[in-house]
């Protein structure tokens, strides 16, 4: 006979929570060759409700609080031989539960990340190569409390079109 385990994984569903925000964008098209994006985000502290008869109420070491404000501002750069692109993210603090016990939940600095890259076309079109750098001032940022410090990355890129 096939044996399978005798526990098994259970989910339990918490009393309601609720989480208020509003998420703005906008897009542009400057040129044929240019383009534009900006975002925020304003999130507030979430708000524990009182549950139901039948629903267990939402520990309060369980939420996570998230960043309250968060914005990115880009560029991109293509035409028929160069291509780029230059962008701005910040992100409030945070403080993060969603991880193993609460040994591991804890808050995370506000940030401010700039990335950029810059390419060739050769080969009309069938070749790119493209330099890519995130983090460009080398910051030490931490995007998740239980996430690697982030410092200035650099990566080549060879693209080939067949």
């Amino acid at each position: 006979p096939i044996l399978f385990p005798k526990v098994a994984a259970t989910y339990l569903n918490l009393g309601p929570i609720r989480q208020r925000g509003v998420e703005l964008s906008i897009d542009h098209s400057f040129t044929n060759s240019l383009t534009g994006f900006a975002n925020y985000s304003w999130q507030d502290e979430p708000e524990i409700l009182d549950p139901d008869a039948d629903q267990i109420r939402f520990p309060i070491g369980e939420v996570t609080v998230p960043a309250t404000n968060r914005f990115n501002l880009g560029m991109n750069f293509i035409n028929n031989r160069f291509l780029g692109s230059l962008s701005l993210n910040y992100s409030d603090a945070v403080f993060w539960t969603d991880v193993l016990s609460r040994e591991y939940h804890g808050a995370t600095d506000s940030y401010t990340l700039v990335n950029g890259s810059f390419g060739v076309k050769w080969a009309e079109g069938k070749v790119t190569t493209t330099i890519k750098a995130n983090n460009i001032f080398n910051q030490e940022i931490q995007q998740h409390i239980y996430g690697d410090i982030m410092k200035i990355s650099l990566v080549g890129e060879v693209r080939f079109q067949f």
